[in-house]
């Protein structure tokens, strides 16, 4: 799997959840899973996810993680 420095493969595999989430409910993401919870510290840290400022429980994507996840889902 591709890394970016700073962003693990638990972000990673959170960066594709908070993808198919918003695609499909067209909301930010609820950070539930304690799987969630290891990874959203390196993706908010890298710039790749975003929290929402009214609710620090619910995370988006930024531009850069939109980028990164469609190159990593492309294998380059």
């Amino acid at each position: 799997m591709i890394t970016e420095p700073g962003l693990d493969s638990a972000g990673c595999r959170l960066l594709y959840r908070v993808r198919l989430h918003a695609q499909q409910n067209r909301r930010a993401y609820p950070l539930s899973l304690d799987c969630d919870k290891r990874g959203v510290g390196s993706a908010v840290e890298g710039g790749y996810l975003v929290r929402l400022h009214d609710d620090p429980h619910f995370v988006t994507m930024t531009e850069k993680g939109n980028a990164f996840l469609d190159r990593l889902l492309r294998c380059e």
